[in-house]
Protein backbone atom coordinates (compact mmCIF):
# COMPACT_ATOMS: atom_id res chain seq x y z
CA UNK A 1 0.00 0.00 0.00
CA UNK A 2 1.43 3.38 -0.95
CA UNK A 3 1.83 6.19 1.54
CA UNK A 4 -0.38 9.18 1.06
CA UNK A 5 -0.95 12.32 3.08
CA UNK A 6 -3.76 12.81 5.57
CA UNK A 7 -5.76 14.91 3.17
CA UNK A 8 -6.96 14.38 -0.37
CA UNK A 9 -6.21 17.14 -2.83
CA UNK A 10 -8.92 17.97 -5.31
CA UNK A 11 -10.27 20.44 -7.83
CA UNK A 12 -13.14 18.90 -9.70
CA UNK A 13 -13.59 15.40 -8.29
CA UNK A 14 -14.11 14.12 -4.77
CA UNK A 15 -12.88 10.68 -3.79
CA UNK A 16 -14.34 8.40 -1.14
CA UNK A 17 -11.54 7.42 1.24
CA UNK A 18 -11.20 5.26 4.32
CA UNK A 19 -8.30 5.86 6.64
CA UNK A 20 -6.37 3.83 9.17
CA UNK A 21 -4.18 5.93 11.41
CA UNK A 22 -0.45 5.31 11.20
CA UNK A 23 1.55 7.62 13.50
CA UNK A 24 0.82 11.22 12.51
CA UNK A 25 -0.08 10.43 8.92
CA UNK A 26 -2.54 7.96 7.48
CA UNK A 27 -2.49 5.36 4.78
CA UNK A 28 -5.31 5.73 2.32
CA UNK A 29 -7.55 3.06 0.89
CA UNK A 30 -9.69 4.54 -1.84
CA UNK A 31 -12.66 3.04 -3.65
CA UNK A 32 -11.05 4.16 -6.91
CA UNK A 33 -7.29 4.62 -7.07
CA UNK A 34 -6.38 8.15 -6.03
CA UNK A 35 -4.44 10.01 -8.68
CA UNK A 36 -2.87 13.46 -8.70
CA UNK A 37 -3.19 15.98 -11.50
CA UNK A 38 -1.57 19.29 -12.22
CA UNK A 39 -3.21 22.16 -14.03
CA UNK A 40 -0.81 24.52 -15.81
CA UNK A 41 -1.37 28.16 -16.74
CA UNK A 42 1.54 30.24 -18.06
CA UNK A 43 4.35 29.79 -15.52
CA UNK A 44 2.18 28.52 -12.68
CA UNK A 45 0.58 25.23 -11.65
CA UNK A 46 -2.08 23.93 -9.25
CA UNK A 47 -2.11 20.34 -7.92
CA UNK A 48 -5.37 18.52 -7.17
CA UNK A 49 -6.75 15.01 -6.85
CA UNK A 50 -8.58 13.37 -9.71
CA UNK A 51 -9.51 9.99 -11.10
CA UNK A 52 -6.58 10.25 -13.54
CA UNK A 53 -2.97 11.36 -13.13
CA UNK A 54 0.12 10.18 -11.22
CA UNK A 55 -0.03 7.89 -8.19
CA UNK A 56 1.37 10.16 -5.46
CA UNK A 57 1.50 13.82 -4.55
CA UNK A 58 5.28 13.61 -4.34
CA UNK A 59 5.34 12.34 -7.96
CA UNK A 60 2.99 15.16 -9.03
CA UNK A 61 5.32 17.72 -7.45
CA UNK A 62 8.38 16.12 -9.08
CA UNK A 63 6.69 16.13 -12.51
CA UNK A 64 6.34 19.91 -12.53
CA UNK A 65 9.37 21.62 -14.10
CA UNK A 66 11.24 23.73 -11.56
CA UNK A 67 10.72 26.77 -13.80
CA UNK A 68 6.96 26.46 -13.13
CA UNK A 69 5.72 27.70 -9.76
CA UNK A 70 3.27 25.37 -8.01
CA UNK A 71 1.07 28.17 -6.72
CA UNK A 72 -1.33 26.08 -4.65
CA UNK A 73 -2.61 22.69 -3.59
CA UNK A 74 -6.39 22.32 -3.33
CA UNK A 75 -7.71 20.23 -0.42
CA UNK A 76 -11.20 18.87 0.29
CA UNK A 77 -13.36 17.34 1.71
CA UNK A 78 -11.86 17.45 5.18
CA UNK A 79 -14.49 15.37 7.01
CA UNK A 80 -13.07 12.12 5.60
CA UNK A 81 -9.69 12.54 7.26
CA UNK A 82 -9.76 11.44 10.89
CA UNK A 83 -6.05 12.03 11.64
CA UNK A 84 -6.08 15.50 10.11
CA UNK A 85 -9.40 16.30 11.84
CA UNK A 86 -7.88 15.25 15.18
CA UNK A 87 -4.87 17.53 14.64
CA UNK A 88 -7.17 20.47 13.84
CA UNK A 89 -9.38 19.81 16.91
CA UNK A 90 -6.35 19.55 19.21
CA UNK A 91 -4.77 22.75 17.92
CA UNK A 92 -7.99 24.74 18.24
CA UNK A 93 -8.68 23.39 21.74
CA UNK A 94 -5.19 24.43 22.85
CA UNK A 95 -4.93 27.82 21.13
CA UNK A 96 -8.55 29.02 20.83
CA UNK A 97 -10.43 27.24 23.64
CA UNK A 98 -13.29 29.72 24.12
CA UNK A 99 -13.82 30.55 20.42
CA UNK A 100 -13.70 26.83 19.63
CA UNK A 101 -16.21 25.97 22.39
CA UNK A 102 -18.55 28.78 21.26
CA UNK A 103 -18.41 27.62 17.64
CA UNK A 104 -19.09 24.01 18.61
CA UNK A 105 -22.07 24.99 20.76
CA UNK A 106 -23.50 27.08 17.94
CA UNK A 107 -25.32 26.13 14.75
CA UNK A 108 -22.86 24.92 12.12
CA UNK A 109 -23.74 26.96 9.05
CA UNK A 110 -21.07 28.95 7.24
CA UNK A 111 -22.55 32.36 8.09
CA UNK A 112 -22.93 31.82 11.84
CA UNK A 113 -20.86 34.55 13.57
CA UNK A 114 -19.45 32.10 16.13
CA UNK A 115 -18.26 29.77 13.39
CA UNK A 116 -16.92 32.70 11.35
CA UNK A 117 -14.88 33.77 14.41
CA UNK A 118 -13.00 30.45 14.24
CA UNK A 119 -11.81 30.85 10.62
CA UNK A 120 -8.42 32.43 11.36
CA UNK A 121 -7.64 29.85 14.05
CA UNK A 122 -8.67 27.10 11.63
CA UNK A 123 -6.20 28.42 9.04
CA UNK A 124 -3.45 28.51 11.69
CA UNK A 125 -4.27 24.93 12.68
CA UNK A 126 -3.89 23.78 9.07
CA UNK A 127 -0.52 25.53 8.72
CA UNK A 128 0.68 23.94 11.99
CA UNK A 129 -0.41 20.43 10.93
CA UNK A 130 1.86 17.50 10.15
CA UNK A 131 0.29 17.38 6.68
CA UNK A 132 1.61 20.84 5.78
CA UNK A 133 4.99 20.10 7.37
CA UNK A 134 5.33 16.98 5.20
CA UNK A 135 4.27 18.90 2.10
CA UNK A 136 6.81 21.64 2.83
CA UNK A 137 9.45 18.93 3.07
CA UNK A 138 8.40 17.65 -0.35
CA UNK A 139 8.43 21.20 -1.75
CA UNK A 140 11.87 22.07 -0.33
CA UNK A 141 13.71 20.65 -3.35
CA UNK A 142 11.80 23.12 -5.51
CA UNK A 143 12.50 26.10 -3.26
CA UNK A 144 8.78 26.52 -2.57
CA UNK A 145 6.83 26.24 0.67
CA UNK A 146 3.27 26.56 1.89
CA UNK A 147 2.90 29.87 3.69
CA UNK A 148 -0.81 30.63 3.74
CA UNK A 149 -4.27 29.09 3.60
CA UNK A 150 -7.42 30.31 1.90
CA UNK A 151 -10.75 28.70 2.79
CA UNK A 152 -14.29 28.72 1.50
CA UNK A 153 -17.49 27.26 2.86
CA UNK A 154 -16.04 26.61 6.33
CA UNK A 155 -18.48 24.98 8.73
CA UNK A 156 -18.66 22.43 11.52
CA UNK A 157 -20.86 19.37 11.21
CA UNK A 158 -21.73 16.32 13.26
CA UNK A 159 -21.73 12.95 11.56
CA UNK A 160 -22.14 9.87 13.73
CA UNK A 161 -21.94 12.16 16.79
CA UNK A 162 -18.43 13.27 15.79
CA UNK A 163 -17.72 16.96 15.27
CA UNK A 164 -15.96 17.57 11.98
CA UNK A 165 -14.65 20.53 10.06
CA UNK A 166 -15.61 21.01 6.43
CA UNK A 167 -14.12 23.52 4.03
CA UNK A 168 -12.62 23.96 0.62
CA UNK A 169 -8.95 24.71 1.33
CA UNK A 170 -6.24 26.17 -0.86
CA UNK A 171 -2.71 25.76 0.47
CA UNK A 172 -0.83 28.66 -1.08
CA UNK A 173 2.87 28.47 -1.74
CA UNK A 174 5.59 31.04 -1.79
CA UNK A 175 8.83 30.80 -3.73
CA UNK A 176 12.10 31.22 -1.87
CA UNK A 177 14.76 33.49 -3.29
Amino acid sequence: MKRYFTAVLFALFSQVALFSQVALFSEVTVAEPLKWQTSFTDHEAVIFASSTGVDSLKDAIAAVPKSVWIRSVQVSPLAQFDGFQHELHTYLQQHYPQVFADALASAGNIHNPKVVALREGFKEAILASGFVKQMNSDFSGRCERITSVDIEKFFITTQSSTLQFEAMVWLKTEQCY
